[in-house]
């Protein structure tokens, strides 16, 4: 099985990251293939889609992202990576 996983830091908290990631990054249609559905637990955000089911865990100053990948979303990896790191980078870390 192909997995993504990601470890980002950021200048922000999980409150203020949280509040972006409702704004800017479900809102994405680029995203939405992978965020079919997104649900809050805590600061966890579990995600699921046909390309694949995982985390994104928010702590202040970090975001962990892990995602097991569907034998679809395995063909779209390089794409899925790139549009996350794209969209989380804006909250000004780096992985």
């Amino acid at each position: 099985m192909s997995e993504i996983k990601k470890t980002i830091r950021t200048d922000h908290s999980a409150t203020e990251m949280k509040l972006y990631i409702n704004q800017n990054i479900l809102s994405r249609k680029e995203l939405a293939a992978l965020f079919s559905s997104a649900v809050w637990a805590g600061n966890t955000l579990n995600v699921a889609s046909k390309l694949g089911s995982g985390t994104v865990v928010l702590q202040d100053n970090l975001i962990e992202i892990s995602i097991n990948l569907t034998f679809f979303g395995r063909f779209a990896k390089k794409q899925i990576e790139s549009g996350l790191d794209v969209e989380f980078k804006q909250l000004g870390g780096k992985s």
